[in-house]
């Protein structure tokens, strides 16, 4: 066949000028159907479904356009016309017309396009946007396949590295480590893993070294339905710099991946390595894999890694953050005393925050020494330049939470903790402190499933086992004897738990089982001498026993050691004390002297401290043998402002029913007896707060106060009645498990 000849035939019969109409057309159609069908709501199908009509019709229109020819008489094969009477010439002018139409067409469609549909880019970009600020991933325990496969910590480690660094940006939701670690070497299908960690996508991977070579293997998948959204494999020399260059392009595909862009001060922290040295990291990845556990050995084994780390390398800042957090945990699960975790916290702090002034979890620890010795102000402003640092890690959260509370923040606080919660849902500590939060609300029906899904993954979970076993004592319920007995079983099994040990110790107090009590905090001294609770637990048990000096001898190091609040309340006992004796002039100059606010001519008071410091004061006053009368109504009034201001910012039914205290503080102060009976009823009898009575009627000054009035010995002979047998049922549990102790019988 001449190629010639066929050329100027498909010429000749608009062969060519046809499938050049048809082609402008088409990609017309294809662009003004894809571009108004989301305006329009057509459904997803209708733009592929033009489309490919198009690219079927096209050999059609080619081999119509060959095979036929329009002639005035209308449409005939092409083969049936005599070239002497052919036509094609004026059709393909006609054919131009079209092509020039439709370019024209097409032109005007690009303008409209561009003009008119500019909203819909930014509807576009708008969505992406919301893409980016919700966009959340897991990222799973990486697997060690090395030959010897030693190398898990590294893996474990790698992972967690990596899920730090994704946390770091605000608008990624990232699981938690505890929830994203609890399936570790477990197989189970990512769709059930994303429903349960709530989340997208999810990253994994493997770790294989072998000698000085290192591969590591990842790969982003889409839960919905499994698509491998990027994977790629990592061949490197084992060293520094290679591990946090390979973090980096994983961390930054896996944003790019989820369109999620890096702030300038993000970027910034990613582009800084904390060590240059692999052992060194080798030694902190293992540290901050033991340190997870919580262990007293663990934490340990932990600090011992940590300072490993920070031998090879003095400059390693994340090292010197982490170790000084762990010197923190053992204060109050073990025995390392409070001087000399101050003195081990800060140390390590300030080198951390010398050698990187913008480490994060450097802030962290700081606010966690500054709220160990009562600083709360310094603590909330360390606390928060932390969440900006590191916005989604939940220890940081968890500890913001906590300070927010202690400003009488609640809202704030239950909101930073759902936030903590919603992250790291599997993480037991966070779930029992959820938990928590519901039961204090009079929402136990909501914290038992939480508590048991905890229980379920983490059997031996003591934090989880108290709620559960304690809530029946908070508000609403109010079985002080039942929560004992709960705890108690759970004691059995671990009797040298810290936790344990100071929960059974609050029991007892509200029950009034003072020779328990004291066990517990002989037990206590036996075991943890340096521990925090047990200075405060035994510095309140003996100042109510009016052993002043044997409270004063042993806390006495703790002058210069614990924070300033404790020293003045150190003064404040041995004010309480001088007064009990019967020198009231004495005991009110010494607590002038601990308290010089409460002189102040004009007073504002701020917060719940300060609150107890003028009611304290006040009862002084009316109990001193020469009143001033003048200066006690004012303070009263102050007083009792604060209560009400108070009581008026409450939202909810549990927090006026926690607030009632300070309006019955209020009419007990200005000699409203009955008002106040009213009240102490209600709190007893129908809110079922029942704690801390026992003390209150044996040790209270606004006890003393009203103790020969008839109302009131009545209101005290009917609470210590239901104290009094819910001790009984302690008792007798305890009798019949075995567990009783003659000595306990004393009281």
């Amino acid at each position: 066949m001449n190629i010639s000849n066929f050329l100027e035939e498909l010429k000749r019969r608009n062969v060519i000028k046809v499938a050049t109409a048809y082609a402008i057309a088409g990609w017309l159609i294809i662009q003004v159907i894809d571009t108004i069908s989301p305006q329009l709501g057509f459904p997803e199908w209708v733009p592929p479904f033009f489309t490919v009509t198009v690219l079927i019709g096209f050999p059609l229109a080619l081999i119509f356009a060959w095979a036929f020819e329009l002639t005035p008489e209308g449409l005939k094969k092409s083969k049936e016309v005599e070239i002497t009477e052919s036509v094609t010439r004026s059709t393909g002018k006609k054919i131009n017309g079209i092509i020039i139409t439709v370019l024209s067409m097409a032109v005007i469609f690009l303008l409209v396009e561009r003009v008119f549909f500019a909203k819909s880019s930014i509807l576009e970009s708008a969505e992406e946007t919301i893409g980016f600020e919700t966009a959340s991933i897991a990222v799973l325990p990486f697997e060690d396949f090395s030959i010897e496969g030693d190398q898990e910590y590294f893996a474990d480690g790698l992972s967690e590295e990596l899920l730090n660094a994704l946390a770091k940006v605000e608008e990624l939701k990232v699981a938690g480590r505890t929830s994203s670690f609890k399936f570790k070497g477990q197989n189970e299908n990512l769709t059930l893993i994303g429903e349960e960690l709530k989340v997208d996508h999810i990253l994994e991977g493997s770790v294989r070294t072998s000698g000085n070579r290192i591969r590591i293997t990842a790969q982003l998948i889409k839960v919905e339905d499994g698509f491998h959204m990027w994977s790629e494999n990592f061949d490197r020399e084992l060293t520094i710099e290679n591990i946090f260059d390979i973090q980096e392009e994983i961390s930054k595909k896996v944003m790019e991946e989820l369109k999620v862009r890096l702030l300038p001060q993000q970027q910034e922290e990613f582009d800084r390595n904390p060590t240059q040295d692999i052992e060194a990291y080798n030694a902190y990845l293992a540290a901050t894999q033991l340190e997870v556990t919580g262990d007293l050995d663990d934490l340990q084994k932990a600090i011992d890694k940590y300072l490993e780390a920070i031998r090879i390398d003095p400059t390693f800042a994340q090292a010197y953050a982490r170790l000084a957090s762990t010197y923190g945990e053992l204060n109050w699960v073990g025995n390392l005393s409070l001087e000399e975790m101050k003195k081990l916290m800060r140390e390590n702090i300030d080198q951390a925050l010398l050698i990187d002034g913008n480490q994060g979890y450097a802030f962290k620890a700081l606010g966690d020494y500054y709220y160990n010795i009562d600083d709360d102000e310094k603590a909330l402003e360390t606390y928060e330049k932390a969440i900006e640092i590191l916005p989604g890690d939940v220890e940081v959260l968890d500890s913001y939470h906590n300070i927010l509370h202690e400003f009488n923040r609640h809202p704030e606080a239950h909101e930073v903790l759902k936030k903590a919660y919603q992250i790291d849902p599997l993480n037991p500590h966070i779930a029992s402190e959820m938990a928590g939060h519901f039961i204090a609300q009079e929402r136990t029906e909501e914290a038992l499933p939480i508590l048991e899904h905890v229980l379920e993954n983490y059997p031996d979970f003591t934090r989880a086992k108290i709620s559960k076993a304690s809530a029946v004592a908070g508000l609403g319920y109010g079985k002080l004897d039942e929560a004992f007995i709960n705890i108690f079983d759970v004691y059995k099994d671990d009797p040298e738990n810290v936790n344990l040990m100071v929960r059974l110790h609050g029991l007892s107090q509200s029950l009034g089982f003072r020779t328990f009590q004291e066990y517990m905090i002989t037990k206590m001294g036996e075991l943890y001498p340096n521990n925090q609770y047990y200075y405060f637990m035994f510095s309140n048990f003996y100042a109510d026993e009016q052993e002043f000096e044997k409270v004063e001898e042993h806390i006495e190091q703790g002058r210069g050691v614990f924070a300033d609040r404790f020293e003045k309340d150190l003064d404040s006992f041995r004010a309480r004390l001088l007064f009990q004796k019967g020198f009231e002039e004495e005991a009110i100059q010494l607590y002038e002297e601990t308290n010089p606010h409460v002189l102040e001519e004009e007073i504002q008071i701020n917060n719940g401290n300060e609150y107890q410091d003028f009611y304290g004061y006040i009862l002084y006053m009316i109990n001193s043998d020469t009143p001033d009368q003048d200066r006690i109504d004012y303070l009263t009034d102050k007083v009792c402002e604060y209560g009400e201001e108070r009581m008026a910012l409450s939202t909810e039914d549990f927090e006026r029913k926690y607030r009632s205290w300070r309006v019955a503080d209020c009419h007990a102060l200005r000699g409203e007896l009955n008002d106040y009976i009213k009240i102490e009823r209600q709190r007893f009898f129908e809110y079922k707060l029942t704690g801390g009575y026992y003390d209150f009627f044996t040790y209270s000054r606004t006890a003393k106060m009203f103790e020969d009035e008839p109302e009131f010995v009545a209101l005290r002979e009917d609470i210590m009645a239901e104290v009094n047998s819910m001790k009984a049922n302690v008792e007798n549990y305890l009798k019949a498990e075995g567990e009783w102790k003659e000595e306990w019988g004393e009281n």
